[in-house]
């Protein structure tokens, strides 16, 4: 999967916030959630824009829920 292009002080203050060896980016290549460290190819995102949201923050469908609310 291909993650969000973002400036790079954007990218390195957003894996900062992760508790992983891994940036946000690399784990959004690896398919793993940034937050949890579930593997997302396993996971069901509810629609497109869940997707895309992974796409940019790295966060799995449930940890989104968690975040935004279902």
């Amino acid at each position: 999967m291909k993650a969000t292009n973002k400036a790079p002080a954007i990218e390195a203050f957003l894996s900062s916030l992760i508790d992983s060896p891994l940036t946000r980016e690399e784990t959004i290549e690896q398919g793993l959630c940034a937050t949890c460290g579930h593997d997302v190819l396993n996971t069901s995102f509810r629609d497109k824009l869940s997707f895309t949201e992974f796409t940019i923050s790295g966060l799995c469908q449930q940890c989104q829920d968690k975040i935004f609310g279902e």
